[in-house]
């Protein structure tokens, strides 16, 4: 039997009350505490704000041609950030805060109320707020006497910057009504896997998850957004000879459950990956290798997000204990002449496609706009937050977060662009010729993202990672292409983004989802075939098992 849902025109507010009035049960309750709350001979807030996220995660997943399990679960969860000090120094500086505090477990302490009850809802915000006020005050008072014995940054630029006054209430979005339809989908492709000889091992999900913000600050500005992202996750694994464990996967994230594909659509894709997946268990291992790649379609967005979006976001710049690649390289040569690039979370689409990155207003409720990061080729900016970096006195809207972690930058919409791009059917050509240049016998192309992983932190190596699905090893001279597998691509940000020799003309979206110090976001990359004069991959770690005892029944 189908679980069937409400539609939930607005999160299912009880009583029929509306975002206004959950915004102004918000406002009553950080009015009172900006007034009032204060310790004699201690510092009283000089900033608060009040973000209560409203959380829907509904799915089901299918294994071997059956539904094995079904989820419906919702969430509020409650953000309080309390300053006190001042703008030019304040309690965020201290990176542990809390730490000197006694532990008291309180598992629901960040939960607001389901329903609309705002007498229990200003409870909830009143002992959020006195716990995060004590946090800040003891922070506030580290951070102070840690000035006494270490030296300031030359390059401090203060905690806190003004940001416009923002009254934004949009409509909530429609979410799933009726499960049935998706059931029948998981398990329609799950039987398709299912009954394919090679694949030991496969599952479907559909996922749909609803995000509703409220927010609130001392400053006066409220905001009351929705958003949903659907979206079906296909795994499949098999064996190679060698006892290797492969996995092909295909991710399809949509903004509404009418832009998802038919089954037919979806069948037809699952059998492209079983086919690939066949061939995978075929492929010889390519071993270690460094020289020409072609990046195609979404392994150029996953290289770009690791290899420069990630040390492109703000507070990297001012953490002594971030690697700092980009600090104060403003108007230095990043990328090659031709290239600029630049976040937009405005931008709702590309073509027909709805983008995972799209937001209006952030985390900290500051409206967003495109920032430019490169220009020509020249690091031109950083994604920045309300806390100021050196040259970067304003946000642009890109502090983003998930739970109740604090938001810092991050990226939504990262766009590459050329100003003088290569037909798409020519970057092949280009490659030949490059690795023919260096006298090499063969080349590689990457098709079909499928992770990436990227250190910024001065503790460790300055480098990023991915892994491609499909590889392909290219001949010089005849251009044949040979399915590889047992790679990944790795590098260091500096000497490979030089590297990129030629753009394509076919800008390509890779929709996922970034995990990073503020949770998981939702995020977008639009970038074009990239054609790097030299990549280097190494051996991927081995995964081997031995094969079932038994056949499957």
């Amino acid at each position: 039997m189908a679980l069937v849902l409400g539609t939930l025109p607005s999160r299912a507010l009880a009583g029929g009350k509306s975002p206004g009035e959950t915004l102004d049960a918000m406002q009553a309750e950080l009015g009172r505490n900006m007034k009032s709350l204060t310790v004699p001979e201690y510092p009283s807030p000089y900033f608060i704000s009040y973000l209560i996220r409203d959380l829907r995660m509904v799915s089901v997943a299918a294994r071997f041609g059956a539904l094995v399990d079904e989820r419906d679960d919702r969430t509020r969860l409650v953000f309080a950030d309390v300053r006190v000090g001042s703008a030019d120094l304040d309690n965020t500086l201290d990176r542990y805060p809390g730490m000197d505090m006694p532990f008291v477990f309180k598992p629901l302490k960040d939960k607001a109320p389901l329903s609309d009850d705002f007498p229990a809802l200003r409870k909830v915000l009143w002992a959020v707020t006195d716990e995060q006020y004590k946090s800040a005050v003891g922070s506030f008072l580290k951070v102070k006497a840690q000035r006494i014995y270490q030296a300031e940054d030359p390059e401090f630029s203060g905690c806190f910057t003004p940001a416009p006054k923002v009254d934004k209430i949009d409509r909530a979005v429609s979410f799933v009504t009726d499960l049935g339809p998706y059931e029948k989908v998981a398990a329609a492709l799950s039987k398709q896997l299912s009954d394919v000889p090679y694949i030991h091992d496969s599952w479907v999900t559909f996922d749909a998850f609803g995000h509703d913000r409220y927010f609130v600050n001392s400053e006066g500005t409220r905001f009351f957004t929705s958003a949903a992202i659907f979206g079906y996750h296909v795994a499949a694994y098999s064996r190679a000879d060698d006892g290797s464990v492969l996995e092909h996967s295909l991710v399809i994230y949509a903004r509404a459950v009418e832009e998802l594909p038919s089954l037919k659509e979806l069948s037809e894709r699952v059998a492209t990956l079983a086919q690939e997946l066949d061939a995978l268990r075929k492929a010889p291992v390519l071993p270690p290798y460094n020289g020409p790649a072609l990046l195609v379609g979404d392994t150029a967005g996953v290289y770009l997000h690791e290899a420069l979006g990630h040390r492109l976001e703000g507070h990297r710049q001012a953490d002594a204990e971030e690697g700092g690649t980009f600090r104060g390289k403003i108007g230095e040569p990043v990328l090659p002449e031709s290239v600029s690039v630049y976040d937009d979370p405005t931008l709702e689409r590309f073509g027909t496609t709805a983008l995972n990155g799209h937001y209006l207003l952030d985390d900290e409720g500051v409206l967003a706009y495109r920032a430019d990061l490169v220009k020509n080729g020249k690091l031109s900016g950083f994604l920045t937050t309300r806390k100021p970096i050196e040259d970067f006195r304003s946000s642009n809207g890109h502090a983003r977060g998930s739970g109740t972690e604090r938001p810092v930058a991050r990226m939504g919409n990262l766009v590459l662009e050329s100003s003088s791009p290569i037909p798409a059917g020519e970057m092949k050509k280009r490659l030949m010729s490059v690795a023919k240049a260096q006298g090499k016998p063969f080349a590689v192309i990457l098709r079909t993202a499928a992770s990436g992983l990227t250190n910024t932190s001065s503790w460790g190596f300055q480098a990023f990672k991915g892994l491609a699905r499909l590889v392909y090893k290219v001949d010089v001279e005849t251009g044949e292409e040979t399915l590889v597998r047992g790679v990944e691509l790795v590098g260091t940000p500096l000497a490979s983004l030089m590297k990129i020799e030629a753009v394509g003309d076919d800008p390509s979206v890779f929709n996922g989802y970034c995990g990073a110090e503020s949770g998981w976001v939702p995020v977008t990359s639009i970038v074009p075939t990239l054609l790097l004069s030299e990549l280097e991959f190494q051996k991927a770690p081995p995964l081997r098992e031995q094969p079932e005892v038994l056949p499957p029944p």
